[in-house]
């Protein structure tokens, strides 16, 4: 970071300036709060209209006084450089600049020695309560609510059924007592919240949250009143070995089919959407879910042009919208490794990748992550109604038979396979399909046009709007 940024940048999340007079405990709580945050930069001897006044102004304290408070007050450390940083203070004088380079602590919590712990918040280092404190060891890794005993469980909330179906994913014989306590589900005569949640059907008497609710929509919004159009509105609160194959049954029992186009040419009905898709969509709000959050749960919504899955609780510290795809976290460990013997979470970090790759497959939009209101993550999945709705493969089936088929190249296949299962294309995105420059595409389409497979719609080969679709009869 340079001189300029560090004067003149936006103080915020991960920038803060301070004069050299500021207490040294007041370095160790910005230092926590950076550190319990994003990570960022604390500079010393700027004010926050980026006049440097150095460590000569009046009233300044030594610059040693700085470099030592992290070991003075913090009862733990984060990653952390400091550095010296030659100036000339607003004064014309020689001086020096003291900044520290903060990493973020994505396992422990920083804490000062009177136990005090703070957390940035745009501009601020705000002190946290206990239950902040509590929220946030469980976003950081330090402490998981999954393992937090259930009050006034015991293992006559077991269901001995699903249990025993464990039992034998992992071959044992073992006593369900000496099996819960050996994976840590069990405890002082108490159920964990992972216990409970996976081998419970008493769930709802202890977390009401912590349910499954599908809601299927007639058209493309939500309506209330007497505009309600919810058709199907169903909730799955069983242990999560039984919610999981309700849920995986009733969905696919919503899902419309659709006519593709195949690589050899026939045509072949699928569901709207690829299964890997929304059942790993449905398993990652299962295990990634914030449990602790009392006030929400799971919601799978269905509307005519899209499916989203809400689960409550936003991305951990370590994972970004950006990096989804290849940043690998569990916030429940216990149930996602349970999960696992059942095949339904897989040990290695192929989900979310895997969920863009067989969308495109099915020749649909990208998945689209989000984070409503910083709280929860959503995903959502598109199901192009527009290209597909109402389509008769009749309509085509003559004009593209396998015979047919089999005589274009490879990228003229490309081509018609993506102009049915989509709808139109322009010369642009045909040139992206088939990896070759606009002409290249252009050649390829005029090609099919003169095979007598696909239509042109526009007035000119300039016309900025020109697109191209199947012939139909």
């Amino acid at each position: 970071m340079d001189l300029t940024k560090l004067q003149y940048g936006n103080e915020g999340q991960t920038l803060d300036r301070k004069r050299a007079s500021i207490e040294p405990k007041k370095v160790a709580e910005q230092i926590s709060g950076f550190a319990n945050a994003e990570g960022g930069v604390l500079v010393i001897g700027i004010e926050d209209n980026g006049e440097i006044t150095g460590f000569k102004y009046p009233k300044s304290k030594p610059i040693e006084s700085y470099i030592e408070a992290p070991h003075v007050f913090l009862a733990r450390f984060p990653k952390y450089k400091v550095k010296r940083v030659p100036v000339i203070n607003f004064k014309g004088e020689t001086d020096e600049l003291l900044l520290f380079m903060i990493e973020p602590s994505y396992e422990s919590i920083i804490s000062l020695k009177d136990e005090s712990v703070f957390l940035r918040v745009n501009d601020k280092c705000k002190r946290q309560s206990h239950s902040q404190i509590t929220q946030l060891e469980y976003d950081r890794g330090a402490r998981k609510f999954e393992e937090e005993l259930v009050e006034y469980s015991s293992i006559d909330d077991v269901n001995e059924e699903i249990v025993d179906e464990f039992r034998q994913l992992l071959g044992t014989t073992v006593s369900t007592e000496k099996l819960l306590r050996a994976r840590g589900f069990l405890r002082d005569g108490k159920l964990t919240v992972a216990g409970l949640l996976l081998f419970s059907d008493n769930i709802m008497a202890f977390m009401p949250s912590a349910r499954v609710r599908f809601m299927r929509y007639e058209g493309v919004k939500a309506e209330s009143g007497t505009r309600l159009n919810v058709v199907k509105d169903v909730t799955f609160d069983k242990a999560l070995p039984v919610a999981i194959r309700e849920a995986e049954a009733f969905i696919e029992t919503q899902l419309r089919d659709f006519t593709f186009l195949g690589k050899d040419g026939r045509f072949v009905t699928l569901p709207e959407y690829p299964k890997y898709a929304w059942f790993e969509g449905m398993i990652n709000a299962i295990v990634h879910r914030r449990y602790d959050n009392q006030g929400d749960h799971i919601r799978i919504k269905m509307f005519d042009d899209r499916l989203e899955i809400y689960s409550p609780g936003a991305l951990p510290a370590s994972v970004t919208l950006e990096n989804i795809k290849e940043e690998r976290y569990s916030r429940n460990p216990k149930i996602a490794a349970a999960l696992t013997q059942y095949k339904w979470v897989r040990e290695s970090n192929e989900g979310v990748g895997r969920i863009y790759q067989e969308m495109n497959e099915y020749f649909l939009d990208d998945p689209i992550y989000e984070e409503p209101n910083d709280s929860a993550v959503q995903l959502t999945l598109k199901n192009n109604i527009l290209a597909r709705k109402d389509r008769e493969t009749g309509r085509v089936s003559d004009i593209i038979t396998p015979e047919i088929f089999s005589e274009l190249n490879e990228q003229e296949e490309m081509i018609v396979r993506h102009l049915y299962n989509s709808g139109s294309l322009t010369a642009s995105e045909v040139a992206q399909i088939i990896n070759r420059t606009s002409r290249t595409a252009r050649l390829r389409l005029n090609s099919l046009v003169q095979k007598g497979l696909v239509t042109v719609h526009g007035s000119s080969p300039n016309d900025p709007k020109r697109f191209y679709t199947l012939k139909e009869k």
